[in-house]
């Protein structure tokens, strides 16, 4: 029960300080508007690797994702709506960050990720050309890549434990 109101009391916390900075944004200019969504993120994701509760990881992964794409729209415009490309791979990696610490992760961060990172790519009008025409059989080459690295095709099975 300890470990559960230790959680509590961070995630309380936490949400306390997102909500002081996200007031605080509203009195930010550019650079300051990033750094404090990185910063927030950043917190939630150490607040997730010390007390594993998965939605601190997702806040996390959305606060870093908006922090990132933030700073593009400014700086790296060039490579597309960079905001988007920013949400988009702070889904992915709530899915990576789950995966590397607990070695299992669901794949629901996935299917906003990507979405969201190909809305933002929508620049890339050549390289959408190849995809839709000539490259789509690599979608299959992905997704073996993935199965065969372990990211695709379910739960391993654990041995049941000893009753001695």
């Amino acid at each position: 029960m300890q470990a559960q109101t230790r959680t509590r009391a961070v995630s309380g916390i936490l949400l306390i300080v997102m909500g002081l900075g996200l007031f605080g944004l509203q009195y930010l200019e550019a650079m300051g508007q990033s750094a404090m969504l990185l910063l927030l993120g950043g917190l939630f994701v150490a607040a997730y690797l010390y007390g594993r509760s998965h939605l601190l990881l997702v806040f996390g992964g959305i606060l870093l994702g908006l922090g990132a794409g933030s700073y593009g729209e400014r700086y790296l415009y060039v490579w597309g709506e960079f905001s988007r490309i920013g949400l988009g791979a702070g889904f992915v990696a709530i899915y990576l960050i789950a995966l590397l610490r607990e070695r299992r992760s669901h794949w629901w961060p996935l299917i906003p990720g990507v979405v969201l990172t190909l809305l933002g790519l929508g620049k890339w009008h050549q390289v959408w050309t190849f995809l839709f025409s000539d490259g789509w059989p690599l979608i299959f080459v992905i997704i073996g890549v993935m199965v065969l690295l372990g990211l695709l095709g379910g739960r391993r099975k654990t041995a049941p434990a000893s009753t001695d």
